[in-house]
């Protein structure tokens, strides 16, 4: 038997004087958020640890997806109402649900979100108690054949103890609430390796619930430090497991698929969820039917999904259906070859559904308005940003991603590919490349991994970790894939038009005098990378006016008839234009442009262009 080492293990020291008697709806958003980027930085530990139900090594990245939904749907805009705030946030949860810990995770959040519909701005320690109860008794529910020894228990016994807590003095803080609940919790964490046979043999507790008791830990520590950044320097190293050889890896072949739907009701007519599960329960097992009467979610292991599907449709219409062959899953990764994982920063600017499909990893950079730090993309948004950049008071700096950060993602996806391929935001403008580069170094050993300097950014970087990860799921070996960026690189082309050239005086990237002469004479400059990924100045525009048509010609100088390419157009508050120069584009190069993206473009570029930036890459496809 292996012996376990507690991961994420909370410090209970007390670090605050004033009690904390409420949370407003800042502060609860915050705690959540903390606790979200905690199981986020876990999920390799949590991966190395799923042995339970089926042992597919996912549900840390299944916790961090369904996770990740809820900061991707709330981070533009989150209620300071708490019961607005915990409707999103289930809402969310329920749309990104993934496996069986993400579905039992967002029935959690669906139960706390009904226990608090009548709180407003303040929840007490009184209402989070009720909530959380609240809570454990919607994801009891949710499961057709809950098992002891799992995230469900250590949410009862949480429960549990927090409530005792609560009637025993009624005026506990949260601070001390909150500690004696996560002492609780990790105790019936460690239990958990006695209660279920496959827990046992393989000397490891079960994963989601450990992920529940790390969620629990990252609210502490922002509750008892006020702060996501002290967190993020915080996290300690993740623990590599290795799983004993015997451990039981057979998935019952009865029920290989897992299948998973999101409904939503037809016209004003309910889902039934007790009727529809009696339905669902004979096709299957590990059967969870999450959500709502509006929007129920559904996770089932099966093998037969269309039925499954057909049933579901029948409640409503649906949505998100997928059907993993878990037998399939278990083998290509016991035998994988030529698996590539494609690594790049938030500097490239891609549409999310490209990320999402071509399986794109993503290290955020970090922005900073003042002592106020943000992740890229994650914690805020490009129109927030954007927005965030019209604020003359402070200008906002960005910063590469910490060791620490590349890191935990460099043994996250060694542990699950043959190679990884790291692109990054040129050298020369950014550490980020450097730091990726020592973090490899520390990873190398497990898995091949090349970190690649992509002489472009935002949106040109953007096309280049496409075509990187298409070539990635389309069979080519690492090399292949070296050998196709070295060569897109030099056919990858990328300008901005900047307008407001106070934010490059800012950056030190243009003196004031300079800005003075080009303001007057309404000069707009057009910059563009060299081959070495510094930036140079490419051309000077007469006016600020009527860039979609100017940016038009210098595409039509780069595209060649019988070349196919792709082009991506970025701005910065001019939404309006970048749509303009787009149909300007496809309508007249139809046959050349085999994709066009149009989006806002990446923090680290937005923070030197400011408001009203209008940029464009063109990459030229192999012939």
């Amino acid at each position: 038997m292996i012996l376990q080492k507690m991961a994420g293990e909370v410090f209970m020291s007390r670090t605050l004087t004033a009690k904390i008697t409420y949370l407003d709806g800042t502060r609860l958003y915050r705690a959540i958020v903390a606790g979200i980027r905690q199981v986020i930085s876990k999920q390799e530990y949590l991966n190395n640890i799923n042995v339970f139900p089926v042992p597919d090594r996912d549900t840390g990245t299944n916790m961090a997806l369904t996770l990740n939904a809820i900061l991707e749907g709330t981070y533009s805009h989150h209620s300071a109402h708490i019961h607005e705030l915990l409707g999103a946030v289930a809402d969310c949860a329920l749309n990104g649900a993934r496996g069986n810990s993400g579905a039992i995770l967002a029935q959690f959040f669906q139960g706390l979100s009904e226990g608090a519909k009548t709180v407003d701005r303040h929840m007490t320690t009184q209402n989070f108690v009720a909530a959380i109860a609240t809570a454990v008794n919607c994801a009891h529910k949710a499961l057709s054949e809950p098992k002891e020894g799992t995230i469900l228990t250590v949410l009862r016994d949480f429960s549990d103890e927090i409530t005792h807590q609560q009637l025993s003095n009624n005026e506990m803080d949260f601070v001390d609430l909150l500690a004696r609940g996560i002492e609780r919790a990790k105790q019936s964490l460690a239990h958990t390796s006695v209660q279920l046979k496959e827990l046992k043999k393989a000397g490891v507790v079960d994963a989601g619930a450990q992920g529940f008791v790390e969620f629990l830990n990252g609210i502490y520590r922002f509750v008892t430090t006020g702060s996501i950044k002290r967190l993020h320097q915080d996290i300690s190293e993740n623990i590599v497991i290795n799983i004993l050889d015997e451990t039981p890896h057979e998935i019952d072949e009865r029920f290989r698929f897992c299948t998973e739907c999101l409904i939503n009701r037809k016209q004003n007519i309910p889902i039934d969820q007790d009727e529809l599960r009696s339905k669902l329960d004979e096709l299957g097992n590990s059967l969870i039917v999450a959500g709502s009467s509006n929007k129920t979610k559904i996770h089932i292991h099966t093998n037969d999904p269309a039925n499954i599907f057909a049933i579901c449709r029948s409640y409503g219409e649906t949505t998100g259906e997928k059907a993993d062959d878990m037998i399939k899953q278990q083998n290509s990764f016991a035998h994988r070859k030529n698996r590539v994982a494609i690594l790049t920063d938030s500097a490239a600017d891609l549409p999310a559904d490209i990320i999402s499909e071509f399986n794109i990893h993503v290290v955020p950079i970090l922005v900073n308005f003042g002592t106020q730090t943000y992740l890229d993309k994650i914690s805020i948004t490009p129109q927030e940003f954007h927005s965030a950049l019209k604020d003359k008071t402070m200008h906002p700096t960005t910063s590469q991603p910490s060791f620490g950060d590349f890191h935990r993602q460099y043994q996250y996806l060694a542990a699950h590919f043959d190679g990884i391929i790291a692109l990054h935001i040129p050298r020369h403008l950014s550490g980020t490349l450097n730091t990726s580069e020592k973090a490899a170094e520390k990873s190398r050993e497990k898995t091949m991994i090349s970190v690649i300097d992509s002489h472009s950014v935002s949106a040109g970087q953007g096309l280049l970790a496409f075509s990187a990860a298409e070539a990635a799921m389309s069979g080519k070996t690492h090399d292949q894939i070296i050998s196709l960026m070295e060569s897109l690189r030099q056919k990858t082309r990328f300008f901005a038009a900047i307008t407001e050239l106070g934010y490059l005086v800012r950056g030190g990237r243009l003196s004031f005098r300079l800005q003075k002469i080009l303001d007057m004479l309404r000069i707009t400059p057009l910059i563009t990378l060299k081959d070495n990924g510094n930036v140079k100045l490419h051309k000077l525009f007469l006016g600020r006016k009527g860039l979609q048509q100017k940016l038009f010609r210098i595409v039509k100088q780069c595209i060649e008839y019988g070349k196919k390419y792709r082009i991506s157009v970025v701005h910065t508050e001019k939404e309006n234009e970048a749509y303009e120069l787009a149909n300007l584009i496809k309508n007249h190069f139809k046959e050349q442009v085999d994709r066009l993206f149009i989006l806002p473009c990446c923090a680290s570029l937005a923070a030197h262009a400011g408001p009203g930036a209008l940029g464009v890459a063109v990459l030229e496809l192999p012939s």
